[in-house]
């Protein structure tokens, strides 16, 4: 049997789909309808992008890389792709503030590592206040992000200093408490997408003074406390 494409009433709403899936951060539903999507229409640009920031959150780095040159093979000035593809090349050679490299050629297993959950050392969180769209948008898997404490909040920027959101209440007030004594953080991006940040933090110093307290609540029932790439 000859499949036949669907209307553009059927491709419209599984647009929506796939975007509303990508807003929830539910990269593996959002990756299959745009790979359904593609099943019609495999030069669809904006399917293709959509698929490519999905693999790229699900920590498919040479996938999404891959993804991004077939859109800019179909139009070359496709700002979208050319700008995630730059992150990608950028955080591909080597990690900010002189880590240790990070995913290249295919490698994603040390993506995997970069999100190994800790009891009590690692949060994944989604900020609340968040910039702009076109911000968030920008955003890369696994992109450093600084932690900013002030005195009755903590928000989250880029390397730069963009304004990326703010953790919640609850949060932000017990690593205030952390920070002034002592302890230190890290964080980068989980996921994005215009309308959400997942990131995801992890203590990397501990003071003495907080040596039998975990900077985090564990609760095992709870997909960000446990959820890894």
């Amino acid at each position: 049997m000859v499949k036949s494409a669907p209307n553009t009433f059927d491709s419209q709403l599984l647009a929506q789909q796939a975007i509303q899936a990508a807003i929830c951060a539910n990269w593996q539903q959002a990756a299959k309808i745009n790979q359904k999507i593609l099943s019609f229409t495999k030069d669809d640009v904006e399917a293709l992008n959509r698929l490519a920031m999905a693999q790229n959150c699900l920590g498919n780095i040479a996938e999404a890389q891959k993804l991004y040159k077939k859109v800019l093979s179909i139009d070359p000035y496709n700002i979208i792709a050319q700008k995630n593809l730059d992150k990608i090349s950028k955080f591909t050679s080597t990690k900010p503030n002189g880590g240790n490299t990070v995913p290249s050629n295919g490698n994603d297993h040390n993506l995997s590592k970069l999100f190994l959950f800790e009891p009590g050392k690692t949060k994944v969180i989604n900020l609340l206040n968040l910039a702009p769209p076109q911000i968030l948008a920008s955003l890369h898997c696994g992109e450093q992000i600084i932690i900013n404490p002030k005195n009755h909040a903590v928000t989250i920027t880029t390397q730069e200093g963009t304004y990326l959101g703010a953790l919640p209440d609850d949060l932000a007030h017990r690593l205030i408490a952390f920070i002034a004594g002592g302890n230190q953080y890290e964080a980068c991006v989980k996921c994005s997408s215009p309308k959400t940040l997942t990131i995801f933090i992890r203590e990397v110093f501990r003071s003495p003074k907080f040596a039998s307290q975990p900077s985090f609540q564990c609760n095992p029932n709870n997909y960000f406390d446990t959820d890894s790439f």
